[in-house]
């Protein structure tokens, strides 16, 4: 389901949107104005607006849990940064609903338009003249003794770390079956390519393009400096298990957003979800340019060469 799809005048298989649901960062002042601004401008369009139920604008009726907002909408406007958009990628739980994301965090690799830019990309979006690409995902499962406890689907990366104290984690890890190796480092991150821009990166690991069918393994502060990150296809099951050296608190953590307390032996199990984000693109950025402004490439030699 990894394919780049480009929808115009309507054609593409998808209908035009009608439905519209806003989830926002109420917190930022930025993100509750342009839900406000949103909402009105929607609505003289004939569109429907379903705004996330944590809107302080607590009276209006098209409010909605935040959990149901998926299931009513035919696109998401995300108002934030990644780690909202995170939040709603989980909403979507397989619906296949596009999401646009505007930027109003730092980084927002995954929310790809500026604020400036929302109304004149819904304009275009809302006559059906948009692409958008979908992203893979990773169903996680985490079993004891035998019997699942706990299942997520995620977007970004999985990662097994050490609890409160500084002690490292022995998580063995095995894929397709074959073991590849027991490592020793104060964690362990399986990440998919849209995720190789976030902790992944920032532990060493490589920068995917998105649309590859790959997944990557990162340690994090390695014992073994040998022990380098590795990219493998995303068509085999990876699972992973406390080794018995391990002596301390172990956590899972999903999209850096939900924790879960690992026991010894218990068993994580990674695999590519048939379910996928879809990700509505800007026309005017590709990934490169997103690499250069986010990454700042070659800002420190542009300063350099004007300081000389």
């Amino acid at each position: 389901m990894k394919c780049r799809e480009i929808v115009q005048n309507g054609y593409g298989g998808i209908k035009l949107m009608k439905r519209v649901g806003i989830v926002a960062k109420f917190k930022s002042p930025l993100a509750a104005e342009g839900a406000r601004k949103l909402e009105p401008w929607l609505k003289e369009r004939g569109v429907d607006c379903f705004l996330d139920e944590n809107s302080p604008d607590d009276d209006t009726p098209a409010n909605l849990p935040r959990g149901n907002i998926a299931k009513e909408a035919d696109m998401i406007v995300v108002l934030g940064g990644d780690g909202t958009f995170l939040s709603a990628a989980r909403l979507v739980d397989g619906r296949s609903v596009p999401i646009l994301g505007i930027n109003l965090g730092t980084l927002g690799f995954m929310a790809e338009f500026a604020y400036d830019e929302m109304f004149p990309a819904l304009e275009k979006i809302l006559a059906g003249d948009y692409t958008c690409e979908d992203r893979i995902m990773i169903d996680v499962s985490i079993s004891r003794e035998g019997r699942d406890i706990a299942s997520y689907t995620i977007l970004n990366d999985l990662v097994i770390n050490r609890g409160a104290l500084a002690r490292m984690v022995h998580v063995k890890l095995s894929i397709g079956g074959l073991f590849v190796n027991e490592y020793v480092a104060d964690g362990l991150i399986v990440s998919t390519p849209t995720g190789s821009t976030a902790y992944n990166l920032a532990a060493g690991g490589p920068i995917v393009y998105p649309s590859l069918n790959a997944l990557i393994i990162t340690p994090i502060c390695p014992q073994t400096l040998t022990n380098r990150p590795i990219v493998v296809p995303d068509d085999v099951d990876m699972v992973l298990t406390l080794a018995s050296g391990h002596t301390g608190e172990a956590l899972a953590t999903m999209d850096g957003q939900v924790g879960f307390q690992l026991n010894f032996r218990d068993k994580i199990t990674a695999r590519r979800s048939k379910d996928a984000t879809r990700v509505i693109q800007s026309p005017h950025k590709s990934y490169y340019q997103l690499l250069r402004s986010k990454l700042q490439w070659g800002e420190n030699l542009k300063k350099a060469t004007k300081e000389q």
